[in-house]
Parts: structure tokens; sequence; C-alpha cells
């Protein structure tokens, strides 16, 4: 196959269907798409085994619960390909979406990783916003390194190099759930190629879990250790491990750990605010955008403004 698409499973059977459905429609025909089941509960399983039945290139694989980014590595280390297309379980590719990236990648050879920019989309599949990257050139990328910035985007949207990930690695279990924000900065500080194609070819769902505010603040502490150990490797000093980072935080001043706490907040009640707003649970949004627009007004507004999640009228995707 020409290129290999790998989508992990877990408890996804709500969405899978169309998931794999937008996959098989692609105008790039030339692929296997490899399906790993992380020891789902629900029907997810069954729902692949039935769409592999007619369609030879569906490879279906399972394991016991091994975690997110346990299981991207085996299933990367599957793909017969060089060239792997991610694609989450809950989400759907625009038709032309491998044609598009393929193209991509034949203009930029360079790139170890390329993403795309995206449809945010509800549970019912209505488009209730974009999301906006300005990583559109090598120098935007240079820019975040030299600021000591993280390197972030939407990460179903990626193609990677297999040789370049498995090289460096590949996903590190212990930062889920900001397990390819520590990946793609590794990367970037290696001298690997990185770029965003300003082009939408996904539509990603957001959906009753992005309201979890628990899991939000879990996200939000990792994403902290991540910024922390990428800081620690540019001083080539070693990084700490998350019962180190925890005790670390903990031992700060009182001043800046209220700042850190305030900032985190903030990020964790947008999130919040953002997933009531895909189940149309509009008082909770405002609730919630309120908290955060008040830790941190000038920074959350700005998100409001130029990360575009808001669309009250959710048009159904055409892709």
């Amino acid at each position: 196959m020409t290129v290999s698409v790998v989508m992990p499973t877990y408890n996804a059977e709500a969405f899978l269907h169309e998931a794999i459905t937008s996959v098989l429609r692609q105008t790039w025909t030339d692929f296997e798409l490899i399906v790993l089941d992380d020891g789902s509960t629900d029907g997810s399983l069954a729902i692949v085994q039935s769409h592999a039945q007619n369609d030879p290139r569906i490879k279906v694989f399972s394991q016991p619960n091994a975690g997110t980014a346990v299981t991207l590595n085996r299933a990367i280390d599957l793909a017969s390909s060089d060239t792997v297309f991610i694609m989450h379980a809950d989400d759907v590719m625009h038709a032309n979406r491998l044609e598009r990236q393929l193209a991509f990648l034949e203009v930029h050879p360079e790139l170890a990783v390329a993403s795309s920019l995206v449809n945010h989309i509800d549970e019912k599949g209505r488009v209730i916003g974009q999301d906006n990257s300005f990583l559109f050139t090598h120098e935007e990328i240079q820019e975040k390194l030299d600021l000591n910035k993280v390197i972030g985007f939407n990460h179903p949207a990626v193609v990677l190099r297999k040789s370049v990930v498995q090289a460096a690695g590949g996903y590190r279990q212990e930062f889920w759930p900001a397990e390819d924000l520590d990946l793609w900065n590794r990367l970037a500080e290696q001298g690997h190629k990185i770029l965003v194609q300003p082009e939408i070819l996904l539509d990603y769902r957001i959906h009753g879990g992005s309201a979890s505010i628990s899991r939000a603040h879990l996200a939000r502490k990792k994403y902290s250790w991540l910024r922390d150990s990428m800081l620690r490797r540019r001083r080539n000093e070693p990084e700490l491990t998350w019962e180190q980072f925890l005790a670390f935080r903990r031992e700060a001043p009182l001043r800046r750990r209220i700042s850190e706490e305030r900032v985190d907040f903030s990020q964790i009640f947008y999130k919040a605010a953002v997933g009531h707003f895909a189940g149309r649970r509009y008082l909770r949004t405002i609730g919630n955008a309120a908290i955060a627009v008040l830790l941190r007004p000038r920074h959350i507004l700005n998100e409001m403004i130029t990360k575009s999640k808001w669309r009250m009228k959710g048009n159904k995707k055409t892709s």
C-alpha cells in the first residue's frame, strides 16, 4: 500500500462507523486502514470486524487495555508504509484528506510531521467552528522554538514519517493526555521539520468528555509537565518524573503557585465551556466561560476570538 491509516479505538461505538466510512470513501484509494482496539468493553471491535469483512484494506487488531500512547505506538509499528496518517475513532475525514496531504508532502519532502486545519463538530456532526493555526511556515515554527513556546496542532489531522517518529521514541504514555504535544516538541528540538497545511481536511468532534473538569485538570498539569521537561531538555538538564514534577510545583513560592493555578483553571473552565457549547448546554457554557474570563480576561477573550469555536447555529458538514 502507498500509505497507512492508523485508528486506535476504545469504547468508540457511537461514532466509529462514521469514522471508518470517512476513511473508506477517500479519493486516494491505495491505503491500508489499521484499527487497533485497546480493550473496548462496548461494541467497537464488532463494528470494525463487520467493516473488515467487506473491505480487505481494513486490518483489525486488538489488545488488552494499555492506554492511548501505547496503542498509537503499536498501531504505527503495524503499518506497512512509512507514510502514516493518524485518525481518531470519533472524527470524520474529508473525502480528499489523503490526496491533499500527500500532495502537501510532495511539495514539502523535508517534513517529518504535517497536520491540517479542522472543523469543530458536535455530537450530531454539526459544524460549530473552526480551529485556527498560524504554523504554516518554517519561520513560524522556529519562532516558537526560539521563544520556548510549546508547538501544538490538531493530532487527528496528522500525517507522519514512521521511521522518524520511531527513531525519536514515539509517544510517551506517561504524558497522556498530552502525549502528542510531547512528541511534536521533541521532534522539533531534534531538527525535524513540522508544518500545518492551510486547508480544512478533517471534522474534529467535541462531545461530552470535553466538558470534564477532572480530565481537563489532568491535561493542564500534564501540559505544564511537558513544558517543564521541554525547557529542561533545552538547558541540557534531566527531565523530572511526574512525581518529581508535582513535588517541585508544591515546593514553589506561594505567589508562583497561585499564578500557575490561575492560568491552569482559566484553561480548564474554558475547555469545559467549549464542551458544554458543543452539547448545546448554553447556561453551563456561559457559567464556565465567565469563570475562565474572570481568571484570565485578555488571554481567554483572545482564545474565543481566534479559535472560532463558537458558532451558535451549527451546519451539517458537507464534505
